[in-house]
């Protein structure tokens, strides 16, 4: 009897979860909707994810597990076989054991289905495998305990020693590279930016008990899209920026995909032409023309800041990869911008738009330099 009580209350339970979810969805999106069906239907049906780039079908298998468990890999792989099929002589004499068994399975269960579903769609990326990662640590778990566990014979012992401290260090090592050195320009120029806005367009430095009076600071981002997370870093009000964009094409027929040029493609296929089109006239020279530009853009009331629709105007500072440089410079020749600032991103990529350092230009210097290292 309370057996089946407490099953009509999970299920009663698992359907007010439904509900809320529904809730929610419908007054965000303000109509009923299923986000798992629309995700399929924009990724399959309309194979619009393949504007971001296709991968092959064995992706998730040869590198993305491999990026998510690095050290762990076989540890994770061998746990997920051993979840599936279980030693034949495996102890099942206790329900503690039997469930242990079964949220094993289903775990690596999980962990087959869902990227083999997630093969399916041509664009792939490791953020999609995330949510899977607690259940491959649980899953690697045991055969990592087993194989590193002390052993009688002292050679084997000193080696599975040997071998823990080298994919302790491995794990070590790239967890500090990842966090502190790979592509930190990205990052460390909104640092820079906020920086700048504190310094120079704030009256006063900002305090608990005083809003301060400021002037408004112009960024543009002239480098692919979603190369820096400035929307979540540049949140003052007086901070406006554009960046280039990448939307895909919803409003053309899947034959026309293929030869679709969102606005990042355009701009690096003809930099000069993009700006000439885009911003309009020559960079400008002095703050007092820069401003009068703007002003007579903003008196329209079409400006595109913050992802919006609309012209993009010259800004005060323009924030682009190192290769882009030489571009720049001939285009900028005798206006009033000048590098104000230069920061260290990686040691290679392989998308040659994102190579090189990070660099800023200021209109009429008004940034303070630094160096290429961060310091």
């Amino acid at each position: 009897m309370a057996n089946r009580r407490e099953r009509l209350d999970d299920r009663a339970l698992e359907r007010g979860e439904r509900l809320a979810s529904m809730l929610a969805d419908f007054l965000y999106y303000q109509q009923l909707t299923f986000p798992p069906f629309r995700f399929l239907y924009f990724n399959l049906a309309r194979s619009l994810a393949v504007h971001y780039g296709k991968n092959d079908w064995h992706y998730y298998l040869t590198q993305g597990y491999p990026l998510l468990l690095t050290t762990f890999l076989p540890f994770g792989l061998s746990g997920i076989l051993q979840a599936l099929f279980p030693a034949e002589d495996a102890p099942l004499n206790t329900s503690s054991t039997a469930l242990f068994i079964h949220i094993r399975r289903q775990l690596a269960t999980v962990s087959i289905f869902v990227p083999l579903v997630l093969s399916l769609i041509a664009h792939k990326e490791v953020r999609f495998v995330y949510p899977l990662l607690p259940a491959l640590h649980i899953l690697a778990a045991s055969p990592f305990a087993t194989f590193f566990l002390p052993v009688s014979a002292p050679r084997t012992s000193k080696l599975r020693s040997f071998l823990f401290c080298l994919l302790a260090t491995a794990s070590v090592g790239l967890a500090f590279f990842a966090t502190t050195l790979h592509q930190r320009g990205p990052i460390d120029v909104l640092s820079y930016l906020r920086d700048q806005h504190t310094q120079h367009y704030l009256s006063q430095p900002p305090t608990n008990s005083l809003v301060p009076t400021a002037s408004t600071m112009t960024v543009a981002f002239l480098m692919p899209c979603h190369s820096t997370p400035w929307r979540s870093h540049l949140v003052f009000p007086s901070i406006k920026a554009w960046a280039l964009t990448c939307e895909p094409p919803l409003h053309l027929p899947p034959s026309e995909h293929e030869a679709y040029l969102d606005e990042a493609d355009l701009f690096y296929q003809n930099p000069r032409k993009f700006i000439s089109l885009s911003l309009g006239g020559k960079p400008p020279r002095t703050k007092g023309e820069y401003a009068a530009r703007l002003s007579a853009i903003e008196a329209i009331g079409n400006v595109g800041w913050d992802g919006k629709e609309g012209r993009k105007p010259w800004t005060e500072y323009l924030v682009f990869f190192e290769q882009l440089e030489p571009v720049m410079k001939e285009m900028l020749k005798g206006s009033g911008y000048r590098q104000c600032w230069q920061g260290w991103s990686s040691f290679g990529h392989d998308d040659w738009r994102r190579k090189g350092d990070v660099v800023v230009w200021c209109l009429n210097g008004k940034g303070r330099g630094k160096s290429k290292d961060g310091g």
